[in-house]
């Protein structure tokens, strides 16, 4: 079984790592049921506040602080290998104390966890994806997997409900842009909120995807940006970069869900208040699509949110 696979670092925000790492060691019983757990420490609301769970997390899985690890687990939370062997971690942690050394804490081997992505599918629930790398012992192989973990919110503080992990596979290059190539072409769209029009196109060797918008939102100046989309082989993952024409910068972190891709970004505004925000571009058919913007804030102050439907323009013959 895997070694905790899942220390996540999203940006360097680590989190499930300490429980898979604990399931995996021998000092983990392979029937637990759950305990009551004490409170995770405060956050604020929001991705942002998932985050900073992870990296709080993280730090109690490095020090192989068993304590403080059940304290963000719900009391029902689970762990399932990528064998589908299934764990409850309030019982598995409290074996772990018992055989634990007298401080509470234990040796654990070196994890690197890499979140790809956060995301919120209500105010109370969130998702998080990434990939863990466990260090090989001497005449081992380093193992690598992925996971996918569920945040849950309950009397402010942010709990891990449950991780799921699987077997790792490496995205090459010429697979990378699997179920995106449909954007390619010149769109217009429009709802509610606004109008735009945007063009994707491939850059050389279909290395990269180039996206030019023009949003128009109601009662305001259009906004005019560019976008470069790549894969980024540090952290195996999609990622984009844009500027637009109001001096502002955003860094994405591409995710697929079906036929729908969520990109969570950060950057800056004109004005250098920091920004979040998350874009929905879910495929309808190879002409229709929908475009969302949701959860924008600046400086925590909450945007509008905004909702478009795409069609796709005539190919030019």
């Amino acid at each position: 079984m895997y070694v905790l696979r899942t220390q996540m670092t999203h940006r360097n925000h680590a989190t499930l790592a300490l429980l898979v790492a604990i399931v995996a060691s021998p000092l983990w019983p392979s029937d637990a049921s759950s305990q009551e757990p004490g409170k995770a420490p405060a956050a604020s609301t929001g991705e942002e506040a998932v985050r900073r769970a992870t990296v709080a997390y993280a730090e109690a899985i490095e020090n192989g602080d068993v304590e403080t690890v059940a304290k963000f687990w719900t009391p029902e939370g689970d762990y399932v290998d990528n064998l589908g062997h299934a764990f409850k971690i309030q019982a598995a942690l409290t074996a772990a104390r018992n055989r634990s050394q007298q401080d509470g804490r234990i040796a654990r081997p070196a994890l690197k966890f890499t979140t790809l992505a956060v995301r919120l599918v209500s105010p109370d629930v969130a998702i998080e994806d990434g990939i863990i790398e466990r260090a090989a012992a001497v005449g081992e192989e380093q193992t690598k997997g992925r996971y996918c973990a569920v945040w849950v919110k309950s009397d402010g503080k942010w709990l891990i409900d449950g991780v799921r992990e699987s077997a790792f596979s490496a995205v090459t290059s010429s697979n990378h842009f699997d179920g995106l190539e449909w954007i390619v072409g010149d769109w217009v769209a429009e709802g509610p909120q606004a109008t735009a029009e945007a063009s994707y196109s491939w850059g050389p060797k279909k290395s990269y995807l180039l996206r030019q918008l023009k949003l128009t939102p109601k009662g305001a100046e259009p906004v005019v940006a560019t976008q470069w989309i790549g894969w980024d082989p540090d952290h195996e993952r999609l990622r984009s970069f844009e500027f637009n024409s109001n001096g502002g910068f955003r860094d994405g972190v591409w995710s697929r869900d079906g036929d729908a891709w969520v990109v969570s970004s950060t950057g800056v505004g004109p004005d250098g208040g920091r920004l979040t925000a998350t874009s929905v571009y879910s495929r309808i058919d190879d002409n229709a699509a929908t475009w969302e913007l949701v959860d924008e804030e600046t400086e925590g102050n909450p945007g509008s949110d905004i909702q478009l439907r795409a069609t796709r323009k005539p190919r030019k013959n």
